[in-house]
């Protein structure tokens, strides 16, 4: 009775990642997920808001009225856009943990809960609410100083519109607790700019 549970227990934890993927291929096809980073959006400080390129912030007027903020992060919005090749089965993840690294930033992370459903040849796009702050913000003496470098750091995501050269965001997918133990889910990476890990060292002679 035991083995006939188990021989329906395969199809049936299959068909809970797109309904025709047998598990051999689920780690293969997870790591065939295309991450493609779709910019920076909504780049905020509490209840200021900054829009693409501006430059004209009165910062005087936000170190004399607003240093409140100096305890709050620099929050955005970041569109991810998710695809499988053309013609490989649908998944259906259970969300996801990620890491972002951006240069200037402290390192950040995240969870995604809710299922995420990918077909073969489209693309579907989550957005992550990320959270940074300067990096040695907690070392600067004065609330001043940590408005300044949350104003900066806010300047540069709001003028470039995406992340910046150098920023390294992975992501682990979740899979159904039914699986755990069974099928191993890769680390997606996406590197922009310079990938984080591109020098390699020089061959001995």
């Amino acid at each position: 009775m035991a083995f006939r549970f188990r021989f329906l227990a395969v199809p049936l934890l299959a068909a809970s990642l797109g309904g025709c993927l047998a598990l051999p291929q689920v780690g293969f096809m997870l790591g065939r997920i295309a991450l493609s980073s779709m910019g920076v959006e909504n780049v905020r400080i509490g209840n200021y808001h900054f829009s693409p390129g501006l430059e004209g912030i009165d910062e005087l007027s936000l170190l004399s009225s607003g240093l409140a903020l100096a305890g709050l992060p620099v929050n955005v919005d970041l569109p991810l856009a998710m695809a499988l090749p053309a013609g490989t089965p649908s998944v259906t993840l259970q969300g996801f943990g990620w890491q972002l690294q951006v240069p200037g930033a402290e390192p950040t992370a995240g969870e995604v809960t809710d299922p995420i459903a990918l077909q073969g040849g489209a693309t579907t796009t989550v957005t992550l609410p990320v959270a940074l702050e300067p990096n040695g913000i907690d070392a600067l003496s004065s609330k001043a100083e940590r408005v300044s470098s949350l104003l900066s750091l806010a300047r540069r995501l709001s003028r470039e519109g995406e992340l910046p050269a150098g920023s390294r965001l992975t992501l682990m997918p979740m899979l159904p607790a039914a699986l755990d133990g069974i099928v191993t889910a890769p680390t997606l990476a996406l590197d922009i700019g310079e990938p984080v890990d591109s020098v390699q060292p020089a061959p001995s002679s």
